[in-house]
C-alpha cells in the first residue's frame, strides 16, 4: 500500500507515543507528513464560560499547546527524515480536515482513537488510522 501524503491530526490529548508512531508511519510509507491542530472557536467559548476565563486568553493559550506539539512532531520527523508541514486552523474539526484532505490530496488520516474522532472514521472518504 502506498500513501504519498499523510495527515496527522493532533488534539490538546496527544501523547508522545501518538506522536513517534504517525512518524515512523510516514516514514515506513514514505509519506510527505501534514501535520494539523483544529482550533474551535465554539470549544473554547464552553470552556472559557465553565472555567471563568477569558476567550481569547483561552484561545491564545490553546494555540500555544497546538504549536509545541506541532514543533515536537516536526523534531521527530527531522530525525527520521519525515518531510512535514505544520498547520494550525481555526474552525470546525470534521470541515477542516475535509478541506486539509482535499486541498492536498491526502492519502490516509492519523488521529487519536477517542470519543471525539468517531465522526472522523465514519466521514472520511480516505483511509483513517487510530493510534
Amino acid at each position: 500500500m502506498q500513501f504519498e501524503k499523510s495527515l496527522l491530526v493532533v488534539t490538546t490529548d496527544t501523547n508522545q507515543k501518538m506522536l513517534n508512531q504517525a512518524v515512523q508511519l510516514s516514514k515506513n510509507f514514505g509519506s510527505k507528513l501534514f501535520v494539523l491542530f483544529v482550533v474551535e472557536s465554539s470549544r473554547i467559548s464552553r470552556l472559557a464560560s465553565l472555567t471563568h476565563q477569558k476567550t481569547d486568553t483561552l484561545q491564545r493559550k490553546i494555540e500555544e499547546q497546538g504549536w509545541e506539539l506541532l514543533y515536537s512532531v516536526e523534531d521527530e520527523a527531522v530525525e527520521n527524515g519525515v518531510w512535514t508541514s505544520l498547520h494550525v486552523e481555526d474552525g470546525n474539526a470534521m470541515r477542516v480536515i475535509k478541506k486539509y484532505v482535499e486541498t492536498y490530496n491526502i492519502d490516509i488520516i492519523m488521529v487519536k482513537r477517542n470519543e471525539e474522532t468517531k465522526k472522523i472514521f465514519v466521514s472520511s472518504l480516505v483511509p483513517v488510522i487510530g493510534l
